[in-house]
C-alpha cells in the first residue's frame, strides 16, 4: 500500500529535487509531519536532503500575525463588562458566563467565515431594509424573508422583546471587543486569522521572504479565512495543493449525493491537485470488512485484545486502533495483548482523571459549605496553595521513583494543575474575573475537561492509537475502529448559539449539515487505503450516544460493492450478583435516631414524615438513609436540582403571601390577586430574590419562566376561590408523639413545615386548610387511611401520609379551636385544569374535616412506629425491581 503521504513525498521529490529548506508543507495538525519525515528519505539516497519546514495551518496564521492570542477566559471576562455598559443591565458575570461563551464562539465563526457582521447583526425591527441593501446575495435575502417572518414586529412576546434586545446588543459588542483587544496587541482565534487575510490582501504585510513554496496538505473543508488565504498564496505563485479522497466518494457526477465529498469536490476545482487522479481509486479493493455489533463499551474495549492477537502488522504503526468515544482508551490499555510491545497514543491522559483534580474537586465541595463566602482570588489561591503542597508531599515520600509511571503521571498533573490555575489567578488579579464558588468550579472543571497530561515517546513507532481527529492524513492496513455508533460519529449536534440555523446558512456559518460531512470524510478518508477493517458499534443506549450504527457504516452497507461480514459480541464473563437481604436492627437503634445538640442528646428520636416515607417504600432503604446515615452523592453544581427549584418556588409564594397578608389585615382578596397575576415585573422581583436566598441555586432564564408559571397557576387558583384570610406560612412543627405502652420507645418527636396555614369559608363552615404545595408529582387519593400506610413501593401515598401527620398535629393547636381541618396538596403543575381540587380524598370523597379519619389514622401511625423500633423485626428489603433501579443506594445491595 502506498499512503497519500507516500504520494506527497515521492511528488515533491521529483517536482522539488532534495533542497526543501525554503519549503513549508501546512498540514491540518502536527502529527502527519512525523509520517512525512519517514517518508521523504528514500531507500536509494546516498547522502541527507534537506527537510522542509513544517506548519499547521494555525501556526501559519500566527506566524504572519502581529497580534497575540487573548486567555479566552479574559475575553469572557471583558466581553461581560462590555455588555454591562452597552446595555445597563445589572446582570451578574456568573449568569452571563454562560452566554458569553456561546457569544464568542458565533463571533470567532463570524471572523472565520469573513461574514459581514454589520449585516448579519442588523436589528431585527429594520428587517424590511434588506430588500433594497445592495450587499445581500438573492439567497441570502431569500433565506432571511423566511427567517423574519418568525420574529414579526407585531408579535410582541416577552421572550421575542428580550432576544431582540440581546440580538441589537451584538454588533457593537463585538466592534467594542475586538477594539478593546486590539488596543493591546492582542485577539481571538478567528479575529487574529481574519486581520491576517486583510492585511495580506491589501499589502499591509509582506509573506516570509525565506518560503518559495507552501505545500498545502490533506484539508477538507475550508473556512473563507483559509480559502482566502490559499488563494492569496496561490495568486503570488507560492502554493502547491494536495488533496486526499477516492472516486467512491469523490469521483464524478454520480458521487454528488455522498456528504463526505462536498467539500473536496470544491477544492479540486478552486485549487488543483497536484496528484492525478489514478491514484484515488481504492477503496472498492478494501479485502475485508467486518461491521460487529457489541453490547457494552467495555466488551468493544475487550474485543481489541483478541483482534490484534491476529491482525497486528509485522509493523506495528501500519496498525490503528480508533476512538470515536475517547472515553474508553483506559479500557483499550488494559486489554492491548503481549504481542503489543509498543504503543503510541495520540490522546494524552486527561487531567480531569489524576489525584490533583479530586483535590481540587474536594476543595470546591469545601468551599461551598462555608458560611462566609471567599472571594474568587481567595480561592484560586487556596486552590493553588492546595496543590503545591500535595506535590511536595508526594514528591517527598520514601517509595516515590522517577521510574513509575503513576508517580510521574501524578506529578506532571499536579505541576500542569498549577500552570493552569495560576493562569486563572492572574486575570482575577485584573479584576476581570469575580465569580460565586458554582461558577468558578464550571470555569476550572472545563478548563480540566480540556487538559491533558501529554505520553513522551517514539510517536511514529508501535500500535497507533487514536481519536478521529488524529487519524487526519494517516493510512493504516488495518484499522479497528470502536464505538462506531450514531451519536458518536458524527457527534450529536448541540447548536448553543445565538445565531439561528437560516442566518448562519445565509452568510455562510458552520451549521450541522458542514460538519456531519467533515466527520462523513474522516470516515471514508481513514478506511480508503485500509486492507482489513473492523467497525464496531454499541448496542445498547448509554446518555447520548443511541444503540445503532453510524450512518456512516449504513451507507456503506446500502452503496458500496464491498462483501461485508456482521458479527455480534457478547460477554462472555459470568456476573455474581449479590441480591440484597434483610439487616438485624442495632442494639442502638433508639440512641442513632436520637439528634445530638451542643448541649447533649435530645430527649426522645426524631422522624420527619419523608423518614416514615421512606421506611414504608423500603425498610433496607430506611437504613442506609437514616440510621447508618450514608450519604447520596453530591448533585452536579451547573445543573438546578427539582428539590432547588421547588426551594425557590416556595420561598418566592412565601414572600408574595406574606406581603399581600400584611397590606390588608391578613385577608387575601381575589381582586388583588388578579393584580399580582399580572405584574411581570413584580413577579420576576419576587423570583430572583428566592434564587438569591436559595443555597445552591443560581438564577436562569428557563426555571425562572417555569416557576412564574407556577406562580401564577397558584394566584389564579386562589383568585377563582373566594377571599380567604392567612394564618401563616412555612410554620415549624416540632411535636412529641406519645406511642402505646407496648412500643419500645415512649415516644417519637416529629419535625417538619406546613407551607401555609390559612382559613376559608367553604359550603357553610369554616376550614382550616393545611396546605403544602407541590411543583412536580401526580395527585394522589386513597380508597382508605389503610392504604396510606401499605407498602407500595413507587405507588406508596407518601404525599397524603405527609400532609395527614400535619392535621393530626394540629388538631391540638389553637388555629383549630371551632375550626373543620382539611389538608390540601396544591400541585401547581396541574392547578389550571378547571375542575382541579387540592383537597385530599379517601374513597372519592373531599377531606374536609379530618377529625372524622384522625381516630384511623393515628392507629395506622402507631403500627408502623412500632414496628420501626421493634428489635425483633429486621430492615427488610422490597421485591420491587422499579424501586431499584432508581435508588441512590443499589450498588449497596447489588454487588
Amino acid at each position: 500500500m502506498t499512503t497519500f503521504l507516500q504520494l506527497v513525498s515521492q511528488d515533491l521529490r521529483q517536482k522539488l529535487g532534495e533542497d526543501l529548506s525554503r519549503t513549508v508543507v501546512v498540514f491540518p495538525n502536527k502529527r502527519a509531519e512525523l509520517f512525512m519525515n519517514e517518508f521523504l528519505v528514500l531507500p536509494t539516497d546516498e547522502r541527507p536532503i534537506w527537510a522542509p519546514r513544517y506548519q499547521t495551518i494555525n501556526d501559519l496564521f500566527h506566524s504572519l500575525s502581529d497580534l497575540t492570542i487573548n486567555d479566552p477566559i479574559d475575553t469572557v471576562c471583558r466581553l461581560y463588562h462590555l455588555y454591562v455598559k452597552q446595555t445597563g443591565e445589572a446582570v451578574s458575570l456568573d449568569l452571563f458566563y454562560g452566554w458569553a461563551e456561546r457569544l464568542l464562539a458565533d463571533f470567532d465563526d463570524v471572523d472565520k467565515n469573513m461574514a459581514d457582521a454589520k449585516s448579519l447583526f442588523q436589528n431585527l425591527n429594520d428587517y424590511k431594509a434588506f430588500d433594497h441593501h445592495d450587499y445581500l446575495t438573492e439567497e441570502q435575502i431569500e433565506v432571511l424573508r423566511s427567517f423574519f417572518k418568525e420574529f414579526d414586529p407585531s408579535h410582541q412576546s416577552e421572550l421575542r422583546d428580550k432576544f431582540r434586545r440581546l440580538w441589537n446588543a451584538l454588533h457593537p459588542l463585538y466592534e467594542q471587543l475586538n477594539a478593546e483587544l486590539l488596543a493591546e496587541g492582542l485577539a481571538y482565534e478567528g479575529a487574529m486569522f481574519r486581520r491576517v487575510v486583510q492585511r495580506l490582501e491589501k499589502g499591509e504585510v509582506a509573506l516570509d521572504a525565506s518560503v518559495d513554496q507552501y505545500i498545502i496538505v490533506g484539508f477538507n473543508v475550508l473556512d473563507q479565512v483559509e480559502q482566502r488565504l490559499f488563494s492569496f498564496l496561490k495568486k503570488e505563485g507560492k502554493a502547491r495543493f494536495y488533496w486526499d479522497y477516492d472516486e467512491f466518494y469523490a469521483g464524478g457526477e454520480e458521487t454528488k449525493h455522498f456528504e463526505a465529498g462536498l467539500f473536496v469536490r470544491e477544492n479540486l476545482l478552486r485549487f488543483p491537485n497536484e496528484l492525478g487522479r489514478e491514484h484515488f481509486d481504492n477503496l472498492r479493493h478494501l479485502q475485508s470488512i467486518e461491521m460487529v455489533a457489541a453490547s457494552t463499551e467495555v466488551v468493544q474495549a475487550q474485543s481489541v485484545g483478541p483482534w490484534l492477537e491476529e491482525n497486528l502488522t509485522a509493523d506495528p504503526k501500519r496498525t490503528a486502533v480508533v476512538l470515536c468515544n475517547e472515553n474508553i482508551l483506559q479500557p483499550v490499555l488494559h486489554s492491548l495483548p503481549d504481542n503489543v510491545e509498543q504503543v503510541n497514543i495520540t490522546k494524552g491522559f486527561p487531567l480531569g482523571h489524576t489525584e490533583a483534580a479530586t483535590e481540587v474537586e474536594q476543595k470546591f465541595s469545601a468551599f461551598e459549605k462555608q458560611t462566609t463566602p471567599l472571594s474568587t482570588l481567595e480561592m484560586i489561591d487556596k486552590l493553588i496553595a492546595l496543590i503545591e503542597e500535595s506535590a511536595k508531599k508526594r514528591v517527598s515520600r520514601e517509595d516515590y521513583s522517577t521510574e513509575n509511571f503513576d508517580h510521574i503521571l501524578q506529578t506532571e498533573a499536579y505541576y500542569l494543575m498549577t500552570t493552569l490555575l495560576t493562569r486563572l489567578r492572574d486575570i482575577a488579579t485584573s479584576g476581570r474575573l469575580d465569580v460565586s464558588v458554582v461558577v468558578l468550579r464550571r470555569i476550572v472543571r472545563q478548563i480540566i475537561r480540556q487538559a491533558t497530561i501529554p505520553f513522551q515517546g517514539e510517536p511514529i513507532a508501535g500500535l497507533q492509537i487514536l481519536g478521529v481527529l488524529e487519524t487526519r492524513c494517516l493510512d493504516f492496513e488495518h484499522i479497528i475502529m470502536l464505538s462506531v455508533n450514531e451519536g458518536t460519529l458524527p457527534q450529536k449536534s448541540n447548536d448553543n448559539s445565538f445565531i439561528p440555523y437560516l442566518l448562519r446558512k445565509a452568510f455562510g456559518l458552520t451549521t450541522p449539515e458542514r460538519r456531519t460531512a467533515v466527520y462523513a470524510y474522516y470516515f471514508y478518508r481513514l478506511i480508503q487505503r485500509a486492507k482489513r477493517l473492523r467497525l464496531l458499534y454499541n448496542t445498547s443506549s448509554e446518555g447520548m450516544v443511541q444503540g445503532e450504527m453510524s450512518r456512516f457504516m449504513t451507507q456503506l452497507l446500502v452503496e458500496s460493492p464491498l462483501k461485508i461480514l456482521h458479527r455480534v459480541l457478547t460477554s462472555s464473563q459470568t456476573t455474581l450478583v449479590h441480591t440484597p437481604e434483610a439487616l438485624e436492627k442495632p442494639a442502638n437503634l433508639v440512641d442513632l435516631l436520637t439528634p445530638e445538640w451542643e448541649g447533649g442528646r435530645a430527649t426522645h428520636p426524631r422522624l420527619s414524615p419523608s423518614a416514615i416515607n421512606t421506611y414504608l417504600r423500603c425498610q433496607l432503604l430506611f437504613y442506609y438513609q437514616y440510621v447508618a446515615k450514608y450519604r447520596e452523592p453530591d448533585p452536579d453544581p451547573e445543573v438546578i436540582q427539582p428539590n432547588t427549584l421547588g426551594s425557590v418556588f416556595h420561598y418566592a409564594a412565601e414572600q408574595i403571601y406574606k406581603a399581600l397578608a400584611e397590606a390588608d389585615g391578613g385577608v387575601i382578596r381575589p381582586e388583588k390577586l388578579a393584580l399580582l397575576q399580572k405584574d411581570d415585573a413584580a413577579l420576576e422581583k419576587y423570583i430572583r430574590d428566592s434564587f438569591a436566598e436559595t443555597p445552591n441555586a443560581e438564577y436562569q432564564l428557563l426555571e425562572a419562566n417555569v416557576i412564574k408559571m407556577f406562580l401564577k397557576s397558584l394566584l389564579e387558583y386562589d383568585r377563582r376561590n373566594g377571599a380567604f384570610t392567612m394564618l401563616c406560612a412555612e410554620k415549624r412543627l416540632d411535636y412529641v408523639y406519645q406511642l402505646p405502652s407496648t412500643a419500645a420507645v415512649e415516644a417519637v418527636s416529629f419535625k417538619g413545615f406546613i407551607d401555609r396555614l390559612d382559613t376559608i369559608e367553604k359550603d357553610g363552615r369554616q376550614l382550616l386548610r393545611i396546605i403544602d404545595y407541590k411543583t412536580g408529582g401526580k395527585v394522589e387519593s386513597a380508597k382508605s387511611i389503610e392504604e396510606i400506610f401499605e407498602i407500595r413501593g413507587q405507588k406508596q401515598k407518601h404525599y397524603m401520609l405527609q400532609t395527614f401527620l400535619y392535621s393530626l398535629i394540629m388538631m391540638d393547636e389553637p388555629e383549630a379551636k371551632g375550626r373543620s381541618i382539611a389538608p390540601a396538596l396544591f400541585f401547581v403543575n396541574h392547578a389550571r385544569q378547571k375542575d382541579y381540587s387540592p383537597y385530599l380524598t379517601l374513597a372519592k370523597e373531599e377531606v374536609l374535616n379530618f377529625e372524622e379519619y384522625a381516630a384511623e389514622f393515628r392507629k395506622g401511625l402507631d403500627e408502623v412506629l412500632t414496628e420501626i423500633f421493634d428489635p425483633e423485626q429486621t430492615f427488610a428489603p422490597i421485591k420491587d425491581p422499579q424501586v431499584c433501579k432508581s435508588c441512590k443506594y443499589y450498588s449497596l445491595c447489588y454487588q
